[in-house]
């Protein structure tokens, strides 16, 4: 099933020193849990190794969670094990990284572990917008952690932002865009607030004390992204990602083209065609699992027809990629939408593809759910093989 393929691997480190107000990933603030938790996490390689030791690793991603949090010592002994892999030669490894954890020394020290590209949660420039986010850090260390950044070399590096939140205008994205675009940020992600249940702001909404922005503010935002980071000089490539020639994240692209990944530690979901399973959102189970040399508590699913064609649409759609026009003009209903979407702007013809405009992207989830509507599986297997190199 993989031969001739590689893999794409992301490895969780679920600790933070607090939850930020929107976040719903799994972490514990408990850092006497980091080393069991890395003793866990390397026996739970080993139970891989059938797999790991036989199929190349493209890249790694060590998300998080806080990863920056982990100890050097701790980073050293993962590593060592990761890299005495066989199949370890990636070329392209992702640490996430929060601007309160980073110093010059530190950076030093990732970049001569093996980290080739750094990804630091920034959020905003703004102490008040950070504060309603709930984040950790100040705009002071931001800034310092952005310089310090731009100094080391990083073969790349990103900066997370986020937009449409409550209070933030016009001029606080332009005076973030600003400021990272004057160091030259390789990539930049920008991720619109929603409200996922359980955290801080859907509890909050729930009792009248937050209200998210209106539709229009977030389309306003938006469409003022795209259009700033284009003049600064950056490529759309996926909803939420822009990125400098050749700085795009080939550990997500992994994500968008559905090719194989594994998925380490709890809450980590792994996929291999067309099978998912994931680590279930508990760390003491994980490491009372590995202590028994257990997999893991886990849950899965074998994707159907349907949801196969669902994903395919979803991710391909998304990204700069878009659906070859060619098929689509066989499917009678489904070709005469997208020339409806094309007049009004939401989708365009570039390089014989359909993609999505920066107003498409917008509606890129209803878009995939009227599509399927017309078929269950309207999208041949065999486009899963023909998507090619990015």
């Amino acid at each position: 099933m993989l031969e001739g393929r590689s893999l794409a691997l992301y490895i969780h480190i679920p600790f933070c020193r607090k939850g930020c107000h929107y976040c719903d990933f799994y972490f514990t603030p408990r850092q006497s849990l980091m080393e069991p938790y890395v003793e866990a996490l390397l026996k739970e390689i080993e139970l891989y190794i059938p797999l790991l030791s036989i199929v190349p690793i493209k890249t790694v991603f060590f998300g998080g969670g806080t990863p920056s949090w982990l100890p050097e010592a701790l980073w050293e002994r993962l590593w060592n094990r990761l890299s005495s892999l066989p199949t370890f030669h990636p070329v392209e490894v992702t640490l996430e990284a929060n601007p309160e954890d980073i110093t010059l020394d530190r950076l030093r020290f990732w970049k001569d572990l093996g980290i080739t590209r750094l990804s630091i949660g920034i959020q905003s420039l703004s102490p008040r917008l950070l504060n309603t986010l709930g984040r950790w850090h100040t705009p002071q260390q931001a800034e310092q952690a952005i310089q310090w950044t731009a100094q080391m070399d990083f073969p790349s590096w990103s900066v997370d932002l986020m937009f449409a939140i409550p209070g933030q205008s016009i001029e606080d994205v332009k005076r973030d865009i600003d400021f990272i675009s004057s160091y030259a940020v390789p990539h930049i992600s920008f991720y619109g607030l929603t409200l996922e249940e359980r955290t801080v702001l859907y509890k909050k909404k729930l009792r009248a004390k937050f209200i998210p922005v209106e539709d229009e503010v977030y389309e306003e935002a938006y469409l003022f992204i795209y259009d700033v980071l284009l003049e600064n000089g950056y490529t759309w490539y996926e909803i939420s990602n822009w990125a400098r020639p050749n700085h795009e994240s080939i550990h997500n692209w992994s994500y968008w083209l559905r090719e194989p990944y594994i998925g380490l530690g709890p809450s980590a979901h792994s996929y291999i065609p067309e099978q998912r399973w994931w680590n279930e959102k508990n760390l003491k189970a994980y490491i009372e699992a590995l202590e028994r040399a257990d997999l893991p508590p886990r849950g899965g699913e074998q994707l159907s027809p349907t949801q196969q064609a669902y994903e395919l649409w979803l991710t391909r759609f998304r990204t700069r990629l878009g659906i070859d026009k060619a098929w689509v003009e066989k499917e009678e209903k489904i070709f005469a939408q997208f020339l409806r979407w094309q007049a009004f702007g939401w989708v365009e013809e570039r390089e014989g593809s359909f993609r999505l405009s920066a107003r498409g992207a917008l509606l890129a989830d209803s878009f995939v759910r009227q599509i399927i509507s017309y078929s269950p599986v309207c999208l041949p297997s065999r486009l899963v093989h023909s998507l090619g190199e990015v």
